[in-house]
């Protein structure tokens, strides 16, 4: 009863904040950001073949430590809450606990997340150790597409699979130690290529007790495989996503499999972009090539305010949609009358949000 009075709560609370947005957006005032995806590297030592990233040269010109905390200190950033630190792989980045450290000073009630490859276990475990150690909260997820040789074929490296294995098992240790500071996940990409995998990646997770998020084989500039195309054994496909629980993006990807429509009004370069390693900021993984501007040359705001974010954020509005999960996260959590719309349907999708979060 308690977590469904507190879930009911917070409904509220973001009923009311939909609306003030929308007001703000009616006025043409700006909103400010409260979610970032950030991409500390695109070094990358994987091999995936849903991903080309590790084919192209990597921006060699990562933003320095330094560079990042004058970044964070803009005003602009006053009220992140959720900021993701993805790559490439983050871990090839040798500062990577320290970042942390300065996001949790920047943002001490954020929620922050790191995710890896597995490919370098002891670092991932001395990374979150150790910021474990000095109180900082932390969601680790790790990458896995099958089972045993099945995720070494799909990542292109071999032992991937024994290394994320010891990984997550020593990952559950620390969570047992910190149950209230470290939160895991394991990341499945669901394509052609892996759609015979999936039903063993989550037991396994299960088996774990280690949420298991099943996404989108997302195709863009950014991960340099545009041409490809992994989405085609539609009915094993459908079948898979129904399993999943109830929630919106589970609802558009069923309708995309279908040839609907899933657009939503996105709400990129609005409560939420991306900051590249080179100190780039786009709106989003499908639109990584729409420049706003570089933070080494422009404060975060300013770049903000310039009249190459309002160009963009008009593209933005006729998007035909996508289907990343935090994008459409980010955006129907702006508004929320998509979500309060979902619910008043499907009220058996508050529980199994609530039973997901025991």
């Amino acid at each position: 009863m308690k977590k469904f009075l507190n879930l009911s709560k917070k409904l509220v609370n973001k009923f009311f904040e939909g609306n003030s947005n929308l007001f703000k957006v009616f006025l043409g005032k700006s909103l400010r950001p409260k979610w970032l995806w950030f991409g500390l590297t695109e070094r990358c030592n994987s091999r995936c073949q849903h991903c080309n990233i590790w084919k192209k040269q990597p921006a060699k010109d990562e933003l320095t430590l330094k560079e990042i905390r004058k970044c964070f200190s803009d005003p602009l950033f006053k009220d992140i809450e959720i900021i993701i630190n993805s790559g490439g792989e983050v871990l090839l980045r040798s500062d990577i606990i320290d970042i942390i450290r300065l996001e949790h000073e920047f943002f001490p009630d954020a929620c922050l997340n790191i995710s890896t490859n597995g490919l370098l276990p002891e670092r991932m475990i001395e990374t979150v150790g150790t910021v474990l150690k000095e109180g900082i909260k932390i969601n680790a997820s790790v990458s896995l597409d099958g089972i045993g040789e099945e995720h070494d074929k799909m990542r292109g490296t071999p032992g991937n699979f024994k290394k994320v294995d010891y990984l997550l098992r020593e990952l559950v240790k620390l969570r047992q130690e910190y149950p209230r500071h470290l939160t895991l996940a394991i990341g499945f990409t669901l394509s052609d290529l892996t759609i015979e995998s999936w039903q063993k990646v989550e037991d396994y997770a299960n088996n774990l007790n280690i949420e298991f998020i099943m996404q989108w084989y997302n195709q863009s500039s950014f991960y340099e495989n545009s041409q490809n195309n992994k989405n085609q054994n539609k009915e094993k496909m459908y079948a898979a996503v129904s399993s999943q629980p109830k929630t919106i993006v589970r609802e558009k990807w069923l309708r995309f499999i279908q040839n609907k429509s899933i657009n939503f009004r996105c709400f990129a370069t609005e409560t939420f972009f991306i900051l590249r390693c080179d100190g780039n900021i786009a709106p989003c993984l499908s639109r990584w090539d729409e420049i706003l501007g570089n933070v080494r040359n422009n404060t975060p705001t300013e770049i903000w305010q310039s009249d190459k974010a309002k160009e963009i954020r008009r593209k933005i509005v006729n998007c035909a949609g996508c289907l990343n999960c935090w994008a459409v996260e980010w955006s129907v959590s702006t508004s929320f009358y998509p979500r309060l719309i979902f619910y008043l349907k499907k009220p058996k999708a508050i529980l199994d949000r609530l039973k997901r979060r025991d």
